[in-house]
C-alpha cells in the first residue's frame, strides 16, 4: 500500500526528517505529501516522529514502519478522511452524519465543484444538488471499504490519470478536481480488484442472452436514403427539379427543407424491407443507387427519396463472420450489465448497513434525495 519497504525509509541525519518513497512522504511539521501533492497538515502525525533519534537504529525504523503503515495508507488514500485535527478546523455546517462521521459543507462542495465545474452555465438545482449529495456520500462508503480491502493508488497512476482526464488536466496539487480524481481512481481499482474480480456470466446466461437477442443477430435487406418531406405538392416538385438539375445536393436540400426528423442529418435513413408504409416502400424499392424517386404523398404529407444504397442479406460466409462478431458484441454487453449489477448491489449493501443521516437543515437546498433525513 504505497509505503512497504523498511529500507526505504531515510533520514537526514541533520534535520532527523523521516522520508519515504515518493509515493508517500511526511516531513517535520507533519505534512502528509504525494510528490507535490499536500494531502493534509496535522501535528498528530509529527507526534509520531519527535521521539526519533537524528540517526535512529533499524530497529526503532522497523517499528515506525509497523505502527505508522495504517496511518500513512490511510491518508494517502482518502484525502478527506485526514485526521480529526484537519476537521475541527472547518466552520462550515456539518451536513450529514456517515457511521457518527462528521461531513461538512465545504467537502461536499468541492465534490459538487470537481463535479460540475467543466459544464459551464449549468444550474444547480436542488434536485441537481440532492442527487450529487447522494452520489457524495455512496462514493466515501465505497471509499471506506477500498481502505479495509487495502487498495492504493501510486503517484504515477495518479499524474498518468491527470493527464488522460481532460477535466483535472488543468488541477493542481489539492484542488477539488484533483482530490476527487485520486478518488475515481481509488474506486475504480476497488471495483476491479475487489466487487468485479469473479464476476463472469455462465454458459446458460450467455446462451440464454443470445437467444434473446437473435434478431439483433441477423442483417435484413434493405436500404439506406435519404428523404424530403413537405406540406404541399408544388413544393416538393420544385424541390425535385432543383435535386435533378444538380443546382444544389439534395442532403443540402433536406437540411434547409425537411420536416422530417432526420433532416439534421441530411435526411439518412436506413430502413428494412417492410418497416416503411407500402405507399412510400413501393416507390422506392425500383430505385437504383443515386437516382431520385418521383413526388410521393402519404398521410404525413408529400416525400421524395434518393436511394445511397440497398443491403442484401450477406453471403454465408460472410453472415457467420457477422453473426459471430454480434455475439462477442452480445457477450460483451452481458458482461457489463452484469458488472453494472454487481456494482449497484455493493453500493445498495452500503447504504442499507451504514447508519447515514442527512441534516436538512444545514444544506442550504431543499434535499430530496434517497438517504436518511433529519
Amino acid at each position: 500500500m504505497g509505503c512497504q519497504s523498511r529500507r526505504n525509509i531515510q533520514t537526514n541525519p541533520r534535520s532527523g526528517e523521516v522520508t519515504r518513497p515518493r509515493t508517500c512522504r511526511i516531513n517535520q511539521s507533519g505534512l502528509f505529501q504525494a510528490g507535490s501533492f499536500k494531502i493534509a497538515r496535522c501535528p498528530s502525525l509529527k507526534s509520531i516522529f519527535k521521539v526519533l533519534p537524528a540517526k535512529p537504529t533499524s530497529a526503532t525504523l522497523a517499528q515506525l514502519n509497523k505502527s505508522s503503515m495504517k496511518t500513512i495508507a490511510l491518508l494517502l488514500l482518502a484525502p478527506f478522511l485526514v485526521a480529526a485535527c484537519s476537521r475541527t478546523k472547518d466552520r462550515t455546517p456539518i451536513i450529514a452524519l456517515i457511521d457518527g462521521r462528521q461531513v461538512h459543507k465545504s467537502e461536499f462542495d468541492g465534490f459538487l465543484a470537481a463535479r460540475l465545474g467543466e459544464f459551464t452555465g449549468i444550474e444547480t438545482t436542488d434536485p441537481l444538488r440532492s442527487q450529487m449529495l447522494d452520489e457524495f456520500i455512496e462514493r466515501r462508503l465505497v471509499i471506506d471499504q477500498a481502505i479495509q480491502a487495502g487498495i492504493s493508488v501510486t503517484e504515477s497512476e495518479i499524474d498518468q490519470a491527470t493527464q488522460e482526464n481532460q477535466r483535472a488536466s488543468s488541477a493542481k496539487d489539492s484542488s477539488p478536481s484533483r482530490r476527487e480524481l485520486i478518488n475515481d481512481l481509488i474506486i475504480s481499482k476497488y471495483y476491479k480488484q475487489v466487487i468485479l474480480r469473479d464476476v463472469r456470466p455462465s454458459q446458460e446466461e450467455v446462451q440464454k442472452y443470445i437467444d434473446e437477442n437473435q434478431v439483433r443477430l441477423a442483417e435484413r435487406a434493405g436500404f439506406v436514403i435519404r428523404e424530403i418531406r413537405v406540406e404541399t405538392r408544388d413544393r416538393a416538385e420544385s424541390l425535385r427539379r432543383e435535386a435533378m438539375d444538380g443546382r444544389h445536393d439534395f442532403g443540402d436540400l433536406a437540411r434547409a427543407n425537411s420536416q422530417a426528423p432526420s433532416s439534421d442529418e441530411g435526411g439518412l435513413c436506413r430502413y428494412d424491407e417492410g418497416q416503411l408504409p407500402d405507399v412510400l416502400e413501393r416507390a422506392i424499392r425500383p430505385l437504383k443507387p443515386g437516382e431520385v424517386s418521383p413526388v410521393i404523398q402519404s398521410s404525413f404529407g408529400f416525400h421524395l427519396f434518393k436511394i445511397e444504397r440497398k443491403i442484401q442479406p450477406h453471403a454465408p460466409d460472410d453472415k457467420r463472420a457477422q453473426v459471430e462478431s454480434k455475439r462477442s458484441q452480445l457477450i460483451e454487453e452481458l458482461i457489463a450489465r452484469k458488472n453494472q449489477e454487481a456494482v449497484d448491489e455493493t453500493v445498495s449493501r452500503l447504504v442499507n448497513s451504514a447508519n447515514l443521516r442527512v441534516i436538512d437543515s444545514s444544506l442550504g437546498f431543499t434535499y430530496s434525495g434517497r438517504l436518511g433525513h433529519n
